[in-house]
């Protein structure tokens, strides 16, 4: 059985329960574009799952809808570089074609981004990965554009830049958003399943799976929908009962989600340590050193966060006794 648009991860709703007061300051932070006037850089922050990249989809979307802004939303877990982050949003935007990597330099494509119809409103996901720290700085500077952070966190990422584009940042709104109550996750999949007409599911049902997805919105919705999947092909309702079978089916779904949007460092990172198992921290440097020999060490540390942010992976100890575990290995 396919899945219903509703409940695909990367939809975005029609709503946003619980994020209405967010919403507000999004689109007062936005509101200089409905007049063709600049707009100060926003940041969205907070922990996975708590709805920031629907908050920033559905802003630029109503901002879209009522002007004629150019929109790009980039990934920048996936795409780091200068030259490639300016080259996906201009690809989005709908500005130029997609080409080779090295087609054109970052100031080619700056210049685009400065000559286009109308401003670009520039989403920048995962925004602490950029590796390009003087990006911000460039984009500040960048006539007719519009920059949005979304982050995990807001000084950590703030700390990377220098002090004087970092009072930059400062100047516009910072929305910060925390996990979700379990109440606001029933509400969120009680939206879901309005929009998408779906039936079959037990009263009490949607209490389990948002105490099972401890505030975490997408891990919510995607209990869902595997339950709804498997009840449909059982000929059965959506019980408690089949959201604790679906529970890890749910979770390895979200995985391959993250695992799709991870580059190369990441998936390499993330091949080493389920071929061996359970690893060192040490000895995994040494083979990665072996690949990357221009790679810092804080620059493997943060891939490896981010493998365990996302569930890919997992740690265990610290310091020296650090070592890291594919999601299968028995402790």
């Amino acid at each position: 059985m396919s899945v219903p648009r509703v409940l695909e991860l990367d939809r975005v709703p029609e709503r946003m329960p619980h994020r209405d007061s967010t919403l507000r300051q999004l689109a007062s932070g936005l509101d200089p574009l409905r007049s063709d006037q600049p707009a100060y850089p926003i940041c969205i922050s907070g922990p996975t799952g708590a709805g920031k990249t629907a908050l920033a989809r559905f802003a630029v979307r109503e901002l879209r809808r009522e002007t004629t802004v150019n929109t790009a939303h980039v990934d920048c877990l996936r795409t780091r570089s200068r030259a490639a982050i300016l080259e996906e949003a201009l690809v989005d935007a709908r500005l130029k074609s997609r080409s080779s990597p090295k087609a054109n330099a970052a100031s080619e494509l700056l210049a685009q981004l400065e000559d286009a119809d109308s401003p670009v409103v520039l989403t920048l996901d995962e925004a602490e990965h950029i590796e390009d720290e003087h990006l911000a700085h460039v984009l500040f500077e960048t006539a007719g554009v519009t920059p949005i952070f979304v982050m995990h966190e807001y000084e950590r990422f703030a700390a990377r830049l220098d002090s004087a584009t970092a009072s930059r940042l400062r100047t516009g709104p910072h929305i910060e958003l925390d996990r979700y109550a379990q109440h606001e996750i029933v509400d969120i999949l009680e939206s879901r399943i309005d929009a998408g007409d779906l039936s079959g599911i037990t009263d009490g049902t949607l209490e389990v799976i948002a105490d099972t997805a401890a505030g975490n919105a997408r891990e919510a919705i995607s209990i869902l929908r595997e339950a709804y999947v498997e009840g449909k092909s059982r000929d059965e309702r959506v019980t408690p009962a089949l959201v604790a079978d679906v529970r890890e089916p749910a979770q390895e779904s979200i995985r391959r989600y993250n695992i799709e949007r991870l580059d190369t460092p990441h998936r390499l990172l993330k091949h080493m340590i389920d071929d061996a198992g359970e690893i060192r921290a040490e000895d995994l440097a040494e083979m990665f050193e072996l690949e990357y020999p221009d790679a810092e060490p804080r620059e493997r540390r943060r891939y490896l966060n981010v493998l365990v942010r996302y569930g890919c992976i997992r740690k265990k100890g610290s310091g020296r006794g650090t070592r890291y575990l594919s999601i299968g290995a028995v402790e």
